[in-house]
């Protein structure tokens, strides 16, 4: 865990609680830019850049979303990544649980698993560059 990051993440928690209430993510990779966006700081040469994130998926239906997200910079050498498992259907994939499928905006509940699972990418994410933890 990069401490600085989950500090940052704990700092916006209003701005991140305003856009989960203001609709539901579509994807994992709506949470891992929301989160991007408040972890690095804004424009900073070697900061994570909500732009450059990356996603690998080898899977199908069920399978781990590896995100790697590049640095603020011309030609960065500083990364971070992190793993998302993810199902087929509300019973075992998080995403899909927490919208359970619902239209309208989401709900109160929905609003904090949403922070909840944004947290944890957060706290998931390691250096690529450092041993930093």
């Amino acid at each position: 865990m990069i401490q600085k990051f989950v500090n940052r993440f704990m700092a916006a928690e209003n701005v991140l609680r305003e856009k989960f209430a203001a609709q539901h993510p579509d994807a994992y990779i709506d949470i891992m830019k929301a989160v991007v966006s408040v972890i690095g700081e804004e424009d900073a040469y070697g900061e994570p850049d909500a732009t450059r994130i990356h996603l690998i998926d080898d899977g199908d239906y069920q399978g781990t979303l590896l995100f790697v997200i590049a640095a603020v910079g011309y030609q960065p050498s500083d990364y971070w990544y992190v793993k998302v498992g993810y199902g087929s259907c509300s019973g075992c994939d998080t995403l899909e649980g927490i919208r359970d499928y619902e239209d309208g905006p989401p709900t109160k509940e929905q609003v904090d698993a949403y922070m909840t699972l944004a947290l944890h990418i957060v706290q998931g994410l390691k250096s690529m560059q450092t041993e930093e933890a």
